[in-house]
């Protein structure tokens, strides 16, 4: 916990999804050096299940979560506090000279029918697909506008992961690297890592917004009863507030209270 001059500052720790959990590290940082009474922790992923079940249980007041809350999470007394849309983009490893992926490619490459970058008129070198299970927020966001993808059977050479954190992990450990992952997620990768266009569209908040870009999470934040408690309350009005905006829109995610 914080020690601030008249006391120690309430801790809210906030659990769950590896999708917003850099941005909303960011937003944490700068909420807990605006005020001395809370301090907001965000521990390593556990996923959005991770976040459903201690919430559910009580363990935590406040969860972070990659997708919105089903109908059977809701009866069970969940709330879903909306922070913004962000895009879900293939991603390539420092060393890849691409710019854009066609879905046909994104396929093919993870059934395995393509495995090296100059079959896809890039620089050469092999192609090392990351992918997650069929639950992921991201990979149902990639499902729901690239039908192959649902029933896709995964190459051999396919490395599969199931925390957000892992794939950061592979995307900057080898440069021939291909993934997916919501954009701002990518913030966390500590090389250079290749936005990949897809179909010749570009995943800018601007082409999202218009509804040129398809592929995007809706980003949350969960809690447990009809009210928060008072510490979610104030970190969540942070996170609303113009300043809480303006962090949301630098790392591209589009705020769900405020647009553009």
């Amino acid at each position: 916990m914080a020690v601030t001059g008249v006391g120690r500052a309430e801790e809210l720790v906030v659990p769950g999804s590896g999708n917003p959990e850099y941005m909303l590290g960011r937003l944490a940082q700068e909420f807990n050096r605006r005020q001395g009474e809370y301090q907001v922790t965000l521990p390593a992923s556990t996923g959005t299940a991770g976040a459903v079940r201690d919430v559910g249980s009580g363990a935590a007041s406040l969860g972070r979560v990659g997708r919105p809350l089903t109908d059977q999470e809701l009866r069970g007394g969940l709330r879903f506090v909306p922070l913004g849309r962000d895009s879900v983009v293939f991603v390539g490893g420092a060393a890849v000279t691409l710019g854009g992926i066609s879905s046909a490619q994104a396929v093919a490459a993870y059934q395995g029918l393509v495995t090296d970058w100059g079959e896809l008129g890039g620089g050469g070198g092999p192609i090392r697909a990351i992918g997650r299970e069929p639950t992921d927020a991201s990979r149902r966001a990639i499902m729901r506008h690239i039908g192959a993808f649902e029933k896709i059977v995964f190459g051999d050479q396919v490395k599969l992961v199931h925390l957000d954190p892992e794939m950061v992990e592979l995307l900057d450990r080898f440069p021939t690297s291909l993934g997916f992952l919501n954009r701002s997620a990518l913030f966390a990768c500590k090389t250079r890592v290749v936005l990949l266009s897809l179909d010749g569209v570009e995943s800018t908040p601007e082409n999202m917004n218009a509804g040129r870009y398809p592929l995007f999470l809706e980003l949350g934040l969960i809690y447990k009863g009809s009210h928060m408690t008072p510490a979610a309350q104030a970190f969540v009005t942070f996170i609303q507030s113009p300043s809480g905006a303006a962090l949301l829109r630098a790392y591209g995610v589009i705020p769900s209270f405020g647009g553009l």
